[in-house]
C-alpha cells in the first residue's frame, strides 16, 4: 500500500510529460510529416532547363571560383544575390555535386516553414496547426516549389519569419523587430528586389493599424543595425568591384524590365494568377477568400491577410508573370484558412453532438478524398502550367543530351577545354548542358553571326566552328543530323549516340 503512490507518479509522467511538451512533440511530428512529404525522390529527375539548371551551375561553380560573387559559365553573374546560392554550395562541399543537393535548399526551407506555422499556431490551437500543415503539404503549388532548385520558398521562409515579428510587435513585444529585420535580410538576400512585397505589407499594415513611435524602441534600432550587417557587406563588394555593370543587371533587365514587360514568351492576362490559385491550390482555393475576410477582422492575423493580398496583387501588376512568383502568398494562405476552418468544424462538430473520434475520423475521410479528387481534376492544367513552352522533339533532345553528358563525362575525359554544342532549329538553354559537362560550354555554328543579331548567352551566343576548334581538339554534343555537315578541314570521332543527339571529339585535320 504504501507504494501505491510513487506507482502512480511514475505511471502518469509520460502524460504529464507529453502536456507540458505538447507544442513541441507537436511541432517535430509536423516536421517529420514535412520530410517524409517533400524529400523523397529528391533528386531522382535531371535538373530542368533555365533557372534550376542555372542555379545549380552556379553553386558548383562556387566550389572553384570562391563565393564571394556568383559565376555562370565560368563569367561573373549578377541577376541574383547569392543567399540561396551559397546553401547549395555548401550542400555541394560537403555532400557532392548531386541533383538531390541542388534542390535540398527549397525542401529544407520547406520544411522549416511547416515547422514555423506549426509552432506559431500550436501555441494556441493544435487543431489550426495540424490544419496548417496538412493544408500547406496538400498544396500542390507549394510542393512543387519545395521540389525544384530555386529560390522562392527561401524567400518565402524568410518571409514568414517577417510575419511572425510583425505579429509579435502588433502585441507590445518589441522584441519582434529582430525578427522582422532578420527575416527581411533573408528575403533581400535570396531575391532581391521580390522582397518589396514586404515593404510594402509592413507599411500598409502600420498605418491601417495605427502604429507610432512608441512600437519602434531599441530592438528596433538594433535589428536595422542587424539587418544592415548583413546585406550591405556583399551589395557594397559586388558595386565597388563592378560599378554599374553590376547594378544594371541586378536591377534594370531583371527588376524593371519584367515589371514594365511581358517578356521570354510570357504572354499572360491580368487574372493569370486566379487561375493558379485555383488549379495549384485546390481545393483549399475555394476557402480563401472566406479566410482572408475573416482573417482581416482578427488583429494576431491582420499581418498575413495583408501580406497574402499585397503579394497576389503585386504581381498582378507585374507584367512578366510566372506560378513561382506567387509562392510566397501560400504559407499565409494555409495559416489563414486552417484558423478560419478549425473554427467552423468545432462549430459543425458542437452542433452535430456526434463522438469526437467518429467526427474527426469523418472528416479527415472526407478531406483526404477532396484533396485526391482535385489533385486528378487539375493534373492536366497544372502540367500545362509548369511544362517548357517549346516543342515535343526539343524536349526530348535536352533530356537526351543530359543523359549523354551525364555518361561522358561520369569519368575525366583527356580532352580539355569548353564544350562544344551545335544545333539547328530553335534555340535551346546550354544550362542543364553546362551543369552536366562540368565545364564551360561554347555553342558553334559554321558561319559567323550577320552583324546586329541578337544574341543570349542562355540560348544563342555563338561562335565559329573554326574559332572554336582552333586552340585544339574539343569535344562536341551535335544534331546527329548536323554531322554529315562537318567541313572536310575537321576530323570527328564519335564518343557516344542517342536517338538525336550524339557526343564526340572534333579537331582542325
Amino acid at each position: 500500500m504504501d507504494n501505491s503512490p510513487a506507482h502512480t507518479t511514475r505511471s502518469s509522467s509520460p502524460r504529464e510529460l507529453f502536456k507540458r511538451n505538447r507544442q513541441t512533440i507537436s511541432t517535430f511530428l509536423a516536421v517529420l510529416l514535412a520530410c517524409i512529404v517533400l524529400l523523397p525522390l529528391l533528386g531522382h529527375k535531371p535538373l530542368t532547363n533555365w533557372d534550376e539548371g542555372i542555379y545549380a551551375e552556379i553553386s558548383r561553380e562556387m566550389l572553384s571560383l570562391g563565393v564571394l560573387f556568383p559565376h555562370w559559365n565560368y563569367q561573373p553573374w549578377f541577376e541574383k544575390p547569392p543567399l540561396m546560392l551559397w546553401i547549395t554550395a555548401l550542400f555541394f562541399k560537403i555532400f557532392g555535386v548531386t541533383e538531390f543537393w541542388a534542390r535540398a535548399g527549397s525542401a529544407f526551407s520547406g520544411v522549416c516553414i511547416v515547422a514555423l506555422l506549426h509552432a506559431w499556431l500550436a501555441r494556441r490551437d493544435i487543431l489550426a496547426a495540424w490544419l496548417s500543415t496538412g493544408i500547406l503539404l496538400g498544396t500542390l503549388g507549394f510542393l512543387h516549389v519545395c521540389r525544384v532548385g530555386e529560390m522562392d520558398v527561401l524567400l518565402s521562409l524568410g518571409c514568414c519569419i517577417v510575419l511572425c515579428g510583425l505579429t509579435a510587435i502588433q502585441d507590445r513585444q518589441l522584441s519582434g523587430w529582430y525578427l522582422f529585420w532578420a527575416g527581411l535580410a533573408i528575403a533581400l538576400m535570396t531575391k532581391g528586389a521580390a522582397s518589396i512585397v514586404l515593404v510594402i505589407s509592413t507599411f500598409l499594415f502600420a498605418a491601417l493599424e495605427r502604429w507610432n513611435s512608441t512600437r519602434l524602441g531599441r530592438s528596433f534600432w538594433l535589428g536595422l543595425l542587424l539587418f544592415l550587417a548583413l546585406v550591405l557587406p556583399w551589395h557594397l563588394y559586388m558595386l565597388h568591384s563592378f560599378g554599374t555593370t553590376f547594378l544594371t543587371e541586378y536591377l534594370s533587365f531583371h527588376v524593371l524590365v519584367r515589371a514594365t514587360h511581358q517578356i521570354e514568351e510570357h504572354n499572360t492576362h491580368w487574372w493569370y494568377y486566379l487561375w493558379v490559385l485555383l488549379i495549384s491550390a485546390a481545393p483549399f482555393a475555394l476557402l480563401y477568400p472566406f479566410a482572408l475576410i475573416d482573417s482581416l477582422k482578427r488583429k494576431e492575423l491582420r499581418a498575413w491577410a495583408i501580406f497574402a493580398l499585397v503579394v497576389i496583387g503585386f504581381f498582378t501588376v507585374i507584367q512578366t508573370r510566372l506560378p513561382h512568383y506567387i509562392a510566397p502568398a501560400y504559407p499565409a494562405l494555409a495559416l489563414l484558412t486552417s484558423v478560419f476552418l478549425a473554427d467552423r468544424l468545432r462549430q459543425f462538430q458542437r452542433t452535430r453532438r456526434r463522438p469526437l473520434l467518429s467526427f474527426w475520423t469523418t472528416v479527415t475521410i472526407a478531406a483526404i478524398s477532396i484533396c485526391i479528387a482535385s489533385a486528378f481534376l487539375t493534373s492536366a492544367p497544372r502540367r500545362r502550367l509548369h511544362e517548357a513552352k517549346v516543342s515535343t522533339d526539343v524536349v526530348y533532345a535536352e533530356k537526351e543530351s543530359v543523359q549523354l553528358l551525364r555518361d561522358v563525362f561520369s569519368h575525366p575525359q583527356p580532352v580539355p577545354g569548353p564544350l562544344l554544342v551545335w544545333w539547328e532549329g530553335n534555340a535551346r538553354s546550354i544550362a542543364t548542358s553546362l551543369f552536366y559537362a562540368r565545364r564551360s560550354v561554347q555553342q558553334v555554328q559554321l558561319k559567323p553571326l550577320p552583324a546586329g543579331t541578337p544574341t543570349d548567352k542562355y540560348l544563342f551566343q555563338p561562335e565559329t566552328l573554326e574559332d572554336a576548334v582552333s586552340p585544339g581538339p574539343r569535344i562536341i554534343l551535335l544534331d546527329k543530323s548536323l554531322v554529315q555537315q562537318i567541313p572536310s578541314e575537321f576530323s570527328y570521332r564519335q564518343i557516344l549516340t542517342g536517338r538525336a543527339m550524339e557526343v564526340g571529339v572534333i579537331a582542325r585535320n
